[in-house]
């Protein structure tokens, strides 16, 4: 855990927001971290699965939806957390800032999703934060009742894992990093979720679960999905 109050400069990695000063932006009241990876909803680029039986604007413009509502869901109040966006592609930032307006962005690095996970984790650790935890945006049912939990049981354990319906997982966080949670899985397949254990356990670390979530990859899981959408927005 890197405890400097000096920024992080590592290129891509930075704010691109706005220029504020380092404490202001890196060292918040809370030092509770949640980064929310999020790729821009362009037909063809997203939702690969969901977008052969539907078609790739529709698939695009259900991202949207569901990052939205997630957005909207997770926002902290008061200072219970700090949260920024981990965007891709990072020629997109204008989108982005159009898109989400007053959020943090910070690009994505990485050449797979582990590493990319990884390197979330990092640049949250790195910037002053004694939690980190990381999500997708394809989680309708996730809000922020369900990020502070996770917060809540990083004080009682090393690592907390929020496992996805399909055998992954939707949330991961940690108080310091662990680069092995994220290379040798079985990424895009139902075995993410029990690798990942098996590779905390191996490590002799604690760790904690969440409650099972959806997220949205194929045809199947969209009527589940849209049924909790109306919930929630009851």
């Amino acid at each position: 855990k890197n405890s400097s109050h000096e920024p992080v400069h590592h290129g891509a990695l930075q704010d691109r927001r706005k220029p504020l000063s380092p404490c202001k932006d890196l060292l918040p009241v809370s030092r509770d971290f949640y980064g929310i990876m999020i790729k821009y909803p362009e037909p063809g680029r997203v939702k690969t699965r969901l977008a052969e039986d539907i078609g790739t604007r529709k698939a695009a413009l259900i991202c949207r939806q569901i990052t939205e509502l997630v957005i909207k869901q997770t926002l902290p109040a008061a200072a219970e957390y700090e949260r920024f966006v981990f965007y891709d592609p990072p020629e997109r930032i204008n989108d982005f800032e159009s898109w989400l307006p007053r959020e943090k962005f910070i690009a994505q690095t990485g050449s797979d999703v582990g590493e990319r996970m990884d390197n979330a984790v990092r640049h949250l650790l790195n910037s002053g934060a004694e939690k980190a935890v990381i999500t997708g945006a394809d989680i309708p049912e996730l809000t922020s009742r369900t990020v502070l939990q996770a917060f809540i049981m990083l004080d009682h354990v090393d690592v907390v894992v929020g496992p996805a319906c399909d055998g992954g997982y939707y949330l991961i966080g940690m108080k310091s990093p662990m680069s092995e949670l994220f290379s040798k899985i079985p990424w895009g397949t139902g075995s993410v979720f029990a690798a990942t254990v098996r590779t905390i356990n191996n490590s002799g670390k604690s760790y904690g679960f969440l409650p099972v979530l959806s997220d949205l990859d194929t045809i199947e899981d969209l009527g589940h999905i849209y049924k909790e959408i109306y919930h929630l927005e009851e």
